[in-house]
Order: C-alpha cells, then sequence, then structure tokens
C-alpha cells in the first residue's frame, strides 16, 4: 500500500462509550504499521469528558470527526462514514469499534490479502474476546467463501469490528439496512451473500473484541427468536442451503433465546 488515503477506517461513536476504552480503540489505528485514516462519527450528544476526547483528535491530519447533534443509530452512522470514504475515493473501507483493540498488523495484512485475492470482496480476521466470563481467547471462522455461505444461516460469518470491505462494494447503492429485525453487520451480511459478494476470514487474531456480561441479555426473547429464525429460513432458501443440519440449528435457536441468562453465557463458552 503506498498512499495513506488507501484505506478508511470507520467507527461511530455515542454518549455510553468510555472514553479511555475510546482512546485505546483509536490509537490502535494510529499505532498500525502502515498508514491510513481514521473517520469518526459522533452519533448525537456526547458527554463532556467524551467531546473533549474527540475535540483533541480532530486535529490529527488523519483523523476526520463528523458530528450529528441528534443520535440516528449504528446503520446511519456507518452509512454516512461509507458515503464519506467513496467521496473521497479510498480503496478499502474498515471497520473498527469504539471500545475494541486492532493489533498493529491488522490494516497491513488485510490489505494485503485483498491485493493477492481479487475474488474477495469483504475480509474479516480472527479475534481475541475480553471482558465477560464467557470470552474466548481464541475465536476463528472459517476461512473461504464458500463455507461461509452454509455458516452464515446458523451463525454470523464475519466478526464486524474486524471487517475490511473493498470499496467497490458499496459503489452501486449498497449501504448497511437501517430497519431491520437483525443486527446492522448480520442484515448486511445477508444482503451482500445474496448479491454474490465473496467473503474469506483470515485466520489470525488481528482484534481484542470487548464484551460485557450484558451481551447476554440483547440476544434473550421469544419476539427476538421468531424473527430471527424467520429471516434465516429465508436466507436458507434464497442461498440455497437447504439441509436437515441447518433446518435444526435454525430451530434450536428458539431455545437458545428463551434460555436463563447463565446457560446462555455457558453455551456462548462452549458452543462456539
Amino acid at each position: 500500500m503506498n498512499a495513506r488515503a488507501s484505506v478508511a477506517v470507520i467507527m461511530s461513536v455515542y454518549r455510553s462509550d468510555d472514553p479511555q476504552m475510546l482512546q485505546d480503540a483509536v490509537e490502535s489505528i494510529l499505532n498500525q504499521t502502515v498508514l491510513c485514516d481514521l473517520l469518526i462519527y459522533q452519533d448525537g450528544d456526547v458527554p463532556e469528558k467524551l467531546s473533549n476526547l474527540l475535540k483533541k483528535y480532530k486535529d490529527r491530519n488523519n483523523i476526520k470527526l463528523f458530528i450529528n447533534p441528534i443520535n440516528k443509530g449504528l446503520a446511519h452512522g456507518l452509512n454516512y462514514l461509507i458515503n464519506e470514504s467513496l467521496d473521497k475515493r479510498y480503496d478499502y473501507i474498515a471497520r473498527m469499534d469504539s471500545d475494541d483493540i486492532s493489533r498493529e498488523s491488522r490494516i497491513e495484512q488485510q490489505v494485503k490479502f485483498l491485493n493477492e485475492n481479487l475474488d474477495i470482496d469483504v475480509l474479516g480476521t480472527s479475534c481475541r474476546e475480553f471482558g465477560a466470563s464467557f470470552a474466548l481467547e481464541e475465536k476463528h471462522l472459517p476461512k473461504f467463501h464458500e463455507e461461509l455461505i452454509n455458516f452464515s444461516i446458523t451463525r454470523c460469518p464475519l466478526i464486524h469490528p474486524s471487517v475490511m470491505f473493498r470499496s467497490s462494494v458499496f459503489k452501486n447503492g449498497i449501504r448497511y439496512p437501517e430497519n431491520t429485525t437483525l443486527t446492522e453487520d448480520m442484515a448486511l451480511w445477508f444482503l451482500l451473500l445474496n448479491k454474490g459478494y465473496r467473503f474469506a476470514n483470515l485466520n489470525e487474531i488481528l482484534l481484542d473484541y470487548r464484551l460485557n456480561e450484558g451481551t447476554i441479555n440483547r440476544r434473550k426473547g421469544f419476539s427476538k427468536a421468531m424473527s430471527e429464525i424467520d429471516i434465516r429460513i429465508r436466507n436458507m432458501i434464497s442461498l440455497k442451503q437447504v439441509n436437515l443440519k441447518n433446518i435444526s440449528l435454525i430451530g434450536a435457536r428458539i431455545i437458545f433465546h428463551l434460555m436463563p441468562g447463565p446457560l446462555i453465557k455457558l453455551a456462548y463458552k462452549k458452543a462456539r
């Protein structure tokens, strides 16, 4: 990678973010082995300490801060930054969350892989989880596109804050769906897979991914289970991945969403 402007790293920040965690996340991008630009979207008003930290960073040449005084949600913020990235003609757009830590060679290794594998459009990495009792020291996902299509029917095929896209993925108007019962990332993965974009994962830990004990609570509930199952069944059919194993695993999602918190934590620790 010759020019700094080849990669835009996009990050959304909102009022509940922790300033120290944000600083660690930003510094991990600034300390990459190759230069890249960091585009930060402030989603609504934030506390003074967080605001002061963002103001400190906005004077850096390779950091661009965009402020929306009204909270619009993660998908809206990421779509705004994607539009900015396309206007500036970056070759690659990488995701980063405001509380995770990128390993110093992450961007360099992802750019190298995409430069050498022109058929891949979206590239994730492995990660180390931390911050919760059910965190995994190593989390690895399938590496190849054909495996990831089938994997996506019952599990998330990419670790969202580890992902790098070719900017060409978004040039025909594709964006994160903003009205979805799925998470923004899973909705986007299904959209891209159905349009024929190709995925891959680097089987290398290039991200420290922060969890917290409350993560489990966001996955509980009958209505969430049923909406997720409906979407997964529809995509199993559209992606031509109908088989007994997938049908059984999708059905098991009902049990998963209704289990008590301690059992869900155990499942997260042992069955991922």
